[in-house]
């Protein structure tokens, strides 16, 4: 298989989240240090606004260093779950207007990927994602679960006017795929509206797919999606 990723832009992030991270511990040692030398009414505020901007620049950062840092990131988990594709098979992350996307010649998938762990369930149209201490400690630097199928919708959209744009929407279906890439995210999805899977299934599930891009159509788009990549 053929993976086409963003390396600079991971980089990048990266490197944020590692600023922001410090950013804010040092704003809140800062707002510590004021708040138990200098006098409580003259300083309040001071030390107040150096605490609260500490915590979200932290949170922030460490968001971000979970998202682009930490290994194995969603890009690599993909891949992992994709070994064995031929180079027929392209994975492009974060190089299109939706961060993963994989081109097959039986169709374009948009790769919506969540990175929560834990207990999960989707049923009745409603997710539920049960507590745990380890999610309370650290619940300011974690995304939460939000409306993956919204993203997921979002994703496809932005897909699906990049072809419109560019004049190769006739005859693709862009499929979505939700994935928990999470080692330890156990997911249980009752009637969801796209197929939420994980890594180790995607293989399965894209070789089940029975339709065809024409040869000519499968051209285009691979010249499409190298040319955003480039």
């Amino acid at each position: 298989m053929k993976i086409i990723v963003n390396d600079q832009l991971i980089a990048r992030r990266a490197r944020l989240g590692k600023i922001l991270t410090l950013a804010g511990l040092g704003l809140l040692l800062v707002g510590l240090i004021v708040s138990l030398t200098m006098a409580p009414t003259s300083f309040f505020l001071v030390s107040l606004g150096c605490l609260l901007g500490g915590i979200i620049a932290s949170s922030i950062g460490t968001v971000n260093m979970n998202r682009w840092a930490r290994e194995p990131r969603a890009d690599q988990v993909l891949a992992r779950g994709l070994k064995g594709f031929d180079d027929r098979y392209r994975l492009y992350s974060y190089t299109l207007p939706a961060p993963h996307v994989l081109l097959t010649p039986t169709a374009v998938y948009v790769l919506t990927t969540m990175l929560q762990d834990g207990q999960i369930r989707y049923e009745g149209g409603k997710w539920h994602r049960d507590f745990s201490l380890g999610r309370a400690i650290r619940f300011l630097g974690e995304e939460g679960l939000g409306r993956p199928f919204a993203l997921a919708d979002k994703e496809v959209l932005a897909m699906q006017r990049l072809l419109e744009q560019h004049e190769v929407a006739d005859g693709v279906e862009i499929e979505n795929v939700l994935v928990f890439v999470h080692p330890k995210a156990q997911v249980e999805a009752i009637e969801p509206p796209c197929p939420v899977l994980m890594p180790k299934d995607l293989k399965r599930a894209i070789r089940s797919d029975q339709k065809k891009l024409s040869p000519d159509r499968y051209r285009r788009l691979q010249e499409l999606f190298e040319s955003q990549a480039a």
